[in-house]
């Protein structure tokens, strides 16, 4: 049995596969087996995503194309039910967060500790590599046990669910360098744009901007972090905001405009953080990065901050509740996923 034709004939859990556009398909499969380096996690908690939302709306992701059905799903807490040889620091009960990154450890990128750039990464929930890799809208998964971080009292699974998107908005501040003192706009303010306002607040940001379409994105950006919320279909208020320019754009809407407007709204000599995810080829308006000796940074993912997003977390210097749009129950998953691409939700977490 390949793995692209798995068969759902022994009933011990359910999984939901995606096998196209609009097409998520609960069956019954045969629960995990976990190897010597393993842990099994009964899932509690799974956050839906924007990439989640691509491959569900397009049936890919990008440059992600799955070459078979596959279950989705990254932003994972659970439970340790299983723990093999690790059961002396992830006892069964343990309660944790699940980080998704399976890099191959040996290549130059994760030898230089770049792992999230490793081209052999296999990634929850991801069409990245051959054949994809499962996610955990799933009952069980088996995670290497040093992917597992064990949670304080003070985080429950929904929060914890949280924890991935937060260590991807804290890699992309960290691509801007020191942001203390610095007047940043965020162009996009769904879940990444809301968590990147949060971790810039707290790092000490100057003066913080951010530019939507949707005005409950807005006023839920200015409720929490933002101190001048603009429309970024309103050109006279964009210009008003704008000013002398910004010393850090980070873009994290992959709308082609609102790319064309972190290169405009830029200061000279400034930085562009990118982590919107684009839908095809666009043009660039190079000869701003030229003229204006702007420096841009990609970032993907993340490498080496999920304990720091962790502790932001436990220490409560982070309040990730109010970005909770909506919960729902594993078995209505796909009415989660449609409730998600609704232009007032920012994020669903769905409850096992």
């Amino acid at each position: 049995m390949t793995r692209c034709t798995l068969a759902a004939t022994i009933r011990f859990m359910q999984a939901f596969y995606l096998h196209g556009a609009r097409d998520l398909r609960a069956v019954e499969i045969d629960r995990p087996q976990i190897a010597a380096d393993e842990v099994l996690v009964q899932i509690r908690a799974t956050g839906i995503c924007g990439s989640d939302l691509h491959y569900y709306v397009h049936g890919r992701n990008g440059d992600f194309v799955p070459e078979c059905p596959f279950v989705l799903g990254h932003e994972s807490a659970g439970e340790v039910v299983a723990a093999g040889a690790f059961a002396d620091v992830l006892p069964v009960g343990s309660r944790v967060a699940i980080d998704p990154s399976h890099p191959c450890r040996t290549c130059a990128h994760c030898r230089q500790g770049r792992y999230n750039l490793c081209a052999q990464m296999r990634y929850f929930g991801s069409a990245a590599c051959s054949p994809p890799q499962d996610g955990s809208f799933r009952e069980y998964v088996q995670v290497h046990a040093h992917n597992c971080h064990p949670l304080p009292a003070a985080i429950d699974y929904r929060q914890a669910a949280l924890l991935e998107p937060l260590s991807i908005a804290v890699h992309g501040v960290g691509q801007a360098g020191g942001i203390a003192g610095k007047r940043v706009l965020v162009t996009g303010a769904g879940p990444i744009g809301q968590l990147i306002g949060l971790v810039t607040r707290h790092y000490g940001a100057a003066h913080l901007a951010v530019s939507d379409i949707r005005q409950s994105a807005l006023d839920l950006a200015a409720s929490l972090w933002a101190d001048q919320p603009v429309r970024a279909d309103d050109s006279v208020a964009m210009t008003r905001a704008v000013g002398e320019g910004f010393d850090v754009v980070v873009e994290a809407s992959g709308a082609p405009a609102a790319l064309q407007a972190a290169y405009a709204h830029c200061k000279a000599g400034g930085i562009i953080v990118q982590l919107g995810v684009q839908g095809g080829p666009i043009e660039l308006p190079v000869n701003l990065v030229m003229q204006k000796e702007l420096t841009v940074r990609g970032s993907f993912r993340f490498a080496h901050v999920f304990p720091q997003a962790l502790d932001l977390l436990a220490r409560r210097q982070l309040d990730l509740d109010p970005l909770i749009s909506q919960c729902v129950p594993f078995p209505d998953l796909v009415a989660g996923f449609d409730a998600a691409l609704q232009p007032q939700t920012i994020k669903v977490v769905v409850d096992y």
